[in-house]
């Protein structure tokens, strides 16, 4: 359907937010751009809406809490980052883990969340 250049060293995951036509993407750029929002029902050369600068080394997963509309993504070098979509900024950073953080998850009432690693 559609092929972006998202981030131009490598793409780890995505996850779509609130609807089917916006996506963030983790991943590693040279920029340090390493989480992106897209939107699919804008023209290729518009669709990127933000990207935040965060993970220097790269963003490795990604997971929505669509209550709370809170972007949490995890690091290479494992820290966990938590985004506020409603203001598109950065609210938290925290030292997770010592190594790669491989997984989010959410509990269902967007009270908690869990994050795993490499270790």
């Amino acid at each position: 359907f559609q092929t972006w250049q998202c981030h131009n060293k490598t793409a780890n995951d995505f996850v779509f937010i609130s609807s089917s036509s916006l996506i963030a993407t983790a991943g590693f750029s040279s920029d340090n751009r390493n989480i992106c929002l897209w939107d699919t029902l804008v023209s290729p050369t518009n669709s990127l809406v933000h990207a935040f600068i965060c993970h220097d080394s790269g963003a490795t997963v990604l997971a929505y809490a669509p209550k709370h509309q809170l972007l949490i993504s995890g690091g290479r070098k494992g820290f966990t980052c938590i985004i506020d979509l409603r203001l598109k900024q950065q609210q938290q950073l925290l030292q997770s883990h010592d190594s790669p953080v491989k997984a989010i998850a959410v509990d269902p009432t967007e009270e908690y969340f869990v994050t795993g690693s490499a270790e």
